[in-house]
């Protein structure tokens, strides 16, 4: 593992929300770079690697949506996280099928702001493995189980990805919402699931997080768990099916399905954004056992 500092670039047309976040962010402990507007930008972004970008989604001329749709073009690997004073949920839908990693809401939480940077680092560093499992794919149905130690050593969203293309006639759309929907069923299954990590243990320091995942896969109760996945394909009804059952404690889903519900706008705290994303971009959602099996429908045609 690589011992430089994390590389963040801070995008946003105001001076001193750049300058003040960028000393947050080095005391901190992190490389913070400025930018005030989406052309500086991208010209920052080519000569330089970073890890992330922090954008404010509304900006004069290249808009943080704009730059965001560069930066999965060009740099798919690099985390972006957008700034915002209230998201509509067209706004919303829109950010996450062209690739947000998160949101912060305006006026920036110092606390909210760096939970939200340790998060996107914990997942980047923490990415498993690609190793093919390709060949236990049926385009029809596919149902297995896994132990909690292999989702540190496959990637499922590659696997997916690359199946999705190949085999199944969808535009990149569809395909991107599905694999977002994936990604938040599989890290709640294995992190709330399986692992029963809260938000402060979440947040831990990279080596300190990495520590505790080792730990608990460590403990015969944990590690005798299973992540049950089932994906499949309704010709006739031209729905997606996807399903992620974990062996944990389960969760009140009903409690966060109604407040999505009733929400105005599109809700940004610390707990339920994945739920929130499950529950926009899915034609139907539900759940089973407690919580501890999710269930989506998504119409492709």
């Amino acid at each position: 593992m690589a011992t430089r500092k994390i590389r963040i670039l801070i995008v946003d047309d105001s001076v001193s929300m750049v300058n003040g976040l960028i000393m947050i962010l080095k005391v901190s402990g992190f490389d913070a770079d400025p930018a005030y507007n989406g052309h500086d930008a991208l010209r920052k972004l080519s000569a330089k690697e970073y890890d992330l970008v922090i954008c404010d989604i509304e900006m004069p001329g290249l808009s943080g949506l704009d730059l965001l749709k560069h930066v999965r073009h060009d740099y798919d690997n690099i985390s972006f996280i957008l700034m915002t004073g209230f998201l509509e949920q067209e706004y919303f839908i829109r950010a996450i099928q062209l690739g947000a990693s998160d949101f912060i809401r305006k006026p920036i939480d110092t606390e909210l702001l760096l939970k939200s940077v340790q998060l996107q680092i914990n997942k980047k560093k923490e990415h498993w493995d690609y190793l093919s499992v390709s060949n236990q794919v049926s385009l029809a149905d596919v149902n297995f189980s896994l132990p909690p130690q292999m989702f540190r050593q496959v990637d499922f969203i590659k696997i997916f990805t690359k199946f999705f293309k190949q085999n199944l006639n969808l535009n990149n759309t569809i395909i991107n919402e599905l694999l977002l929907c994936m990604e938040e069923m599989l890290y709640n299954a294995f992190i709330h699931g399986t692992l029963n990590l809260g938000l402060a243990e979440r947040t831990l320091g990279y080596d300190d997080y990495r520590d505790l995942i080792s730990q608990r896969l460590q403990q015969p109760e944990i590690a005798a768990k299973q992540i049950h996945i089932r994906f499949s394909l309704n010709q006739v009804k031209q729905i997606v099916i996807l399903e992620v059952e974990d062996e944990g404690k389960g969760f009140d889903h009903k409690f966060w399905i109604n407040k999505i519900k009733k929400s105005e706008g599109i809700q940004l705290e610390d707990f339920g954004r994945g739920i929130s994303i499950i529950y926009h971009l899915s034609s139907k959602v539900t759940f089973g056992k407690g919580g501890r099996l999710i269930r989506i429908e998504k119409q492709i045609t």
